[in-house]
């Protein structure tokens, strides 16, 4: 079965996103999926069969493996395994600058993402001081929050015992997954949020027929073109609604929408709070 491509949706101005979350089994909430960002998964409570490229391996409470771009992953709980709990946090590799990367000091950071490439199980018993900076991220907010993910970053560098989960001759073939076509639809979007994009103009972008593109686009995305522009621009809004003081009719405007119902409809749909709520919540965080 081909992996599903996941749209990993960041609040306000956050440059990683945190998740912490608890279900019957996992195999329900995280299906078979790939995205263009890194992430970190922590086993809190469960156990079964994790999924990684070509790696199929068992896991247990305290599991911590970090996922490269791109690979396409998944955990399956045990049939006698009920409340689940994994910590998770996803990141674009290159979220700290390119500039970043190339300074001497940010060598091993460099190195340790080349590993990633494969995904990497830390194995090693001296897990607990990136078990408690993940639990922190998740607590914080702003410029403190961002200085405790450079020191994840730093743990997991100095981190021993960590092994490649897959194989040395697996490789993620991005063709394989249609990504250097969905690639293209995604810019053209991130473009043109503010413009009115018609489903059929995208199609012509890729040499497609119209339905074949809906088709093409459901079965990557797990999402119809429709609610995916949404999403998209909804994202958006976020980011500009928590960077901003700029009135949110303003913001509608440049995310694509025309009127303000729509728009706060779209809103809600998503986000299950008003814009203005989100906006208060956002700095509500920050003041904290």
């Amino acid at each position: 079965m081909d992996p599903t491509f996941e749209t990993v949706q960041l609040d306000g101005n956050d440059s990683i996103r945190s998740l912490h979350f608890q279900c019957e089994a996992f195999q329900q909430d995280h299906s078979w999926h790939y995205h263009p960002q890194c992430e970190l998964a922590h086993i809190v409570r469960g156990a079964g069969t994790r999924y990684v490229g070509d790696s199929v391996e068992t896991f247990q409470p305290g599991d911590l493996v970090f996922i490269g771009p791109n690979i396409p992953h998944c955990w399956v709980s045990d049939p006698d395994q009920h409340n689940n709990e994994m910590q998770v946090l996803q990141f674009d590799p290159a979220c700290l600058g390119n500039d970043f990367l190339r300074l001497p000091e940010a060598s091993p950071l460099a190195g340790l993402l080349q590993q990633a490439k494969r995904g990497l199980h830390f194995d090693g018993g001296q897990l607990n001081p990136i078990l408690d900076l993940l639990t922190q991220i998740e607590q914080q907010r702003g410029l403190y929050r961002l200085s405790l993910f450079v020191q994840l970053l730093d743990q997991l560098c100095q981190a021993t015992g960590t092994s490649p989960l897959t194989s040395e001759v697996y490789v993620v073939d991005n063709s394989q997954f249609h990504s250097a076509r969905l690639n293209k639809v995604m810019d053209y979007l991130k473009r043109n949020l503010q413009e009115e994009i018609k489903q059929t103009d995208v199609a012509d972008l890729v040499h497609m027929t119209p339905q074949s593109f809906s088709r093409f686009f459901r079965a990557t995305t797990g999402r119809t073109f429709v609610s995916f522009v949404n999403l998209m621009r909804i994202t958006e809004a976020c980011r500009q609604l928590a960077s901003s003081d700029d009135d949110i009719m303003d913001i509608a405007f440049r995310c694509g929408y025309a009127n303000l119902s729509n728009f706060n409809r779209r809103f809600v749909e998503i986000k299950q709070v008003t814009p203005s709520e989100y906006r208060r919540q956002q700095r509500q965080l920050v003041s904290n």
